[in-house]
């Protein structure tokens, strides 16, 4: 065994470097995904289409949700979530649930949508708390607001404890509770 400048073996060095020319084998489980996106693709025939599989994280952490909202113990190891979950499950469950970031919950939404169930956003996902106000604002003044996207607006405002509420979103609060005729 030979050792080169930094101090590493000939042998090691050669078990980690692969020629260009050796394809290794896909693993299985990417495998399957390739197919599903091969099935799911625009090309492919409508018979053909097969739902996405969730992976083992999304699984977890919709096992965890399905307890909470509908009372089900999942099985140990693979699972497939019932219908009754899809009917209970929102985005923002998939927001306040514990081991679900930006990706697991892409990929659940993904999944339910195959399955026939579209789970929204709120209209103020992502954005900071100045952002989502002068949303806000600019909808109401066009006319296009409703009071659930006022009432999510504040219950986001409160959540982040924010104390501070712009003047012209008082105006829109009066204007909503207030008498029809004052």
């Amino acid at each position: 065994m030979t050792a080169t400048r930094d101090g590493r073996t000939a042998i090691s060095r050669a078990r980690h470097s692969v020629p260009d020319n050796v394809r290794r084998p896909m693993p299985p489980c990417l495998s399957v995904v390739t197919k599903v996106a091969a099935a799911n693709s625009p090309d492919a025939p409508a018979s053909q289409a097969v739902p996405p599989a969730l992976s083992v994280r999304a699984e977890n952490v919709l096992k965890i949700l399905v307890t909470e909202l509908t009372g089900e113990q999942p099985p140990r190891g693979r699972w497939t979530p019932s219908d009754l979950l899809l009917e209970r499950l929102t985005y923002r469950n998939l927001l306040t649930a514990r081991n679900c970031g930006p990706r697991t919950t892409a990929e659940i939404v993904k999944w339910a949508e195959a399955r026939g169930t579209i789970l929204r956003p709120p209209f103020h996902a992502g954005t900071s708390l100045s952002t989502m106000w002068q949303h806000t604002i600019a909808k109401f003044s066009a006319g296009e607001i409703s009071r659930t996207e006022v009432a999510e607006a504040l219950e986001y405002s409160t959540r982040r404890r924010n104390t501070r509420i712009p003047v012209e979103l008082q105006k829109i609060l009066l204007q909503l509770i207030g008498p029809a005729n004052g």
